[in-house]
């Protein structure tokens, strides 16, 4: 995944770079054969963003970056 984004614009920059990723996963679902799996890893990719938000506001609450 790379080093670890420090700095305000890094981790900006990180968060649009996701977003994007996860809009392409779900525009790439087909319904007509997109399954129960096929949800759980989005709502992974959702779980994990929204940990590394929260690491993000702690951060930036506690003036680190």
């Amino acid at each position: 995944m790379g080093r670890a984004a420090t700095v305000k614009a890094d981790q900006v920059r990180y968060l649009q770079n996701r977003v994007k990723l996860l809009a392409t996963v779900i525009e790439a679902l087909d319904p007509d054969t997109a399954d129960a799996e096929d949800l759980n890893n989005v709502l992974k990719m959702m779980q994990d963003l929204e940990i590394r938000i929260q690491r993000f506001a702690d951060d930036w609450a506690s003036g680190k970056p």
